[in-house]
């Protein structure tokens, strides 16, 4: 057993396990020099030696408590008939289809890959996947959309998203199974997409579908699940911390330290340091740490960053974090 599974099964361990969000990626080199071979980034996502060689390449530099696969939550929609591409400067590019039929043999590759990285290290393995609403979120507003989405824009789809989300789940829920079935160790529900929704539609776009995909996931397999509802307001993480059979909850850099124990008490958290911390001077960085570290000191936690890594991040502020980490 590890220290990252001890965790998620609400054990308090010493030391602190850590890994962290899009800890495979543009701050490494040896990432860079993967991805300059690849015209399209979800030509990478479907290349079992290149899933297989990313997602391990932070294991193997910094020694990490957890694995996660390199893979993008586009998949879902991708292996569902959607057509998805990685253009350099405008991100996801998405011809969504609307008549969702999940097809196993799209994810071939990736499952290839899951397995060739159980076959090459005992790291526990992380699966992931977007929550349904933030899934569908990327599939049904473009770039700049995203960028400046207004509430009124939420609501002009309101009936398209209600007849959508059933779907969007089934096929969530079939990715999952996808990735137990290949052997991964806990799973990661990315609901990223969560700060754009008021009280009512996060309830029954975000609760109300992950409660689904957790108890199917369970059925299948009893693994640990994560959560994370990206800045979205403390009753709603309140009422996301409480969904039955829900192990772990991400809190974003924004969450208040101070109101963790609002929170479901059985709950184990993750998270929460802001990526930009790992930019800045060196004894900044340490006291942010260790402020995140006193808050959790009574509760089972598992250090990460409240985002995903900057690609500007330096190893050494990695290293630097890790140490400090893993010697409290």
């Amino acid at each position: 057993m590890s220290i990252f599974i001890d965790t998620l099964k609400g054990q308090k361990t010493n030391p602190t396990p850590v890994w962290l969000m899009r800890q495979a990626g543009r701050h490494l080199p040896e990432y860079i020099s993967i991805r300059k071979q690849f015209a399209n980034l979800m030509d990478m996502f479907l290349d079992p030696e290149t899933i297989l060689e990313v997602s391990l390449q932070p294991v193997n530099r910094y020694g990490m408590d957890a694995c996660i696969v390199f893979s993008d939550i586009l998949i879902t929609p991708f292996a569902a008939g959607s057509s998805v591409s990685f253009i350099d400067g405008q991100g996801p590019v998405i011809k969504f289809n609307e008549n969702m039929n999940y097809n196993l043999e799209k994810t071939l590759p990736l499952a290839t890959g899951i397995k060739k990285i159980k076959e090459n290290t005992d790291v526990p393995l992380i699966g992931f996947a977007g929550g349904a609403w933030t899934t569908l979120f990327y599939c049904l507003y473009e770039k700049n959309e995203r960028q400046n989405l207004k509430f009124e824009d939420i609501v002009k789809k309101t009936s398209q998203i209600d007849n959508l989300i059933e779907q969007m789940t089934r096929a969530i829920i079939q990715h999952a199974e996808m990735q137990i079935d290949c052997g991964i160790d806990a799973f990661q529900i990315f609901e990223s997409a969560a700060e754009h929704l008021n009280d009512e539609q996060f309830n029954k776009w975000c609760i109300q579908p992950t409660k689904k995909i957790i108890e199917s996931i369970k059925k299948i397999k009893d693994i640990p699940i994560i959560g994370f509802p990206r800045n979205t307001n403390l009753a709603c993480y309140k009422k996301y911390s409480n969904i039955d059979k829900l192990d772990c909850i991400t809190l974003d850099y924004n969450f208040p330290l101070d109101k963790i124990n609002e929170l479901n008490d059985k709950i184990v958290f993750q998270g929460n340091l802001d990526p930009k911390h790992l930019l800045k001077d060196s004894q900044n960085l340490s006291q942010k740490i260790e402020e995140i570290l006193f808050a959790f000191r009574e509760r089972p936690h598992i250090f990460n960053l409240g985002h995903g890594v900057l690609p500007e991040t330096s190893i050494e502020k990695v290293e630097q974090m890790l140490l400090q980490i893993r010697s409290t």
